[in-house]
């Protein structure tokens, strides 16, 4: 009977900590959703190997208190694209990149973020 009740016991410890306790996490302000991190692109089986360009598709989200501007860009180069917005923002688009690794960039006067990435081997 003793296991029975140190079985019991630990249930409700995992439930009232599951279920009870309050999870506290701040909310990334810059948040790339696309591409991942590094990845290679485009996803294909077998691998696509060298390529000279590709279409690729890119989204991110932008989450401040208030009236705020952001801009994107690859690698070194000047912003592509640029916005306003109040409170939060949401893009996504496609663009011509050429073969090899790049860093996409984005920038608010609230928070930035960046990620490596290929396309092609």
């Amino acid at each position: 009977m003793g296991k029975v009740k140190s079985l019991i016991f630990i249930l409700i410890f995992f439930y009232v900590l599951c279920f009870t306790t309050t999870i506290y996490a701040d909310q990334v302000k810059v948040n790339i959703v696309y591409p991942i991190n590094g990845s290679t692109y485009p996803i294909t089986d077998p691998s696509p190997g060298v390529i000279k360009s590709a279409y690729f598709t890119l989204s991110f989200s932008v989450t401040c208190s208030g009236d705020h501007k952001v801009e994107w860009g690859f690698d070194s180069s000047p912003a592509i694209g640029k916005s306003m917005f109040y409170d939060q923002t949401s893009i996504q688009f496609v663009h011509k990149l050429p073969g090899g690794s790049h860093v996409f960039w984005v920038k608010s006067n609230c928070g930035e973020n960046r990620v490596k990435f290929k396309i092609g081997k």
